[in-house]
């Protein structure tokens, strides 16, 4: 299968959060796609954070597009030259006051590869640590718990933990954490 042709590419919006383009895109048939928008972002990490006693660290925040209180896993935006494991880290600590000793790199996904440019990376943690207090971000408002797996694989069923790549994320998890224990 051969890869479309950008043919031109506009931006249309750019700020320190994302940067919209308008591309135009010639397909391996000839076709021309015009306007073809791509949403450029930096990559995330999502952090499967279990405590000696199983159960899973979630968070709780409002998610202004959708308007409701979603409840997730840790995680954020990589900063521009920052190592995901050290984002992952940072986050952890950022949204929960939780440290972590053992680290398990689960590896990556797309978001949304039709229109989004960034990539999602996934970390298991355990030996997890209380260090202090939350060091959120001014726009951030985050509760946090740690549930059980068949709490949350309970809150997935109806729909209390729905956001789509949280879900991905939490099941690679949950497979990493079988193949863990099958050794």
């Amino acid at each position: 299968m051969k890869p479309w042709e950008t043919l031109s590419s506009k931006i249309l919006i750019s700020d320190s959060w994302l940067t919209l383009t308008a591309d135009t895109c010639q397909l391996p048939n000839g076709q021309i796609i015009e306007p073809y928008y791509v949403l450029h972002e930096a990559d995330w990490v999502h952090v499967f954070a279990q405590a000696d006693d199983g159960r899973i660290l979630t968070v709780k925040q409002f998610r202004y597009g959708v308007k409701k209180v979603c409840l997730e896993l840790p995680g954020g935006v990589i900063d521009e030259g920052e190592a995901p494991i050290l984002a992952a880290q940072r986050e952890l600590l950022e949204e929960t006051g939780y440290t972590a000793t053992h680290w398990q790199t689960l590896g990556t996904m797309y978001a949304n590869p039709a229109r989004q440019t960034n990539t999602i990376h996934l970390f298991f943690a355990t030996g997890l640590d209380l260090k202090g207090e939350q060091q959120l971000d001014v726009s951030e408002d985050i509760e946090f718990d740690f549930l059980a797996i068949p709490e949350i694989q309970q809150k997935i069923e109806t729909n209390e933990f729905s956001q789509a790549l949280h879900i991905a994320s939490f099941y690679r998890g949950l497979h990493a954490l079988t193949l863990n224990t099958n050794k």
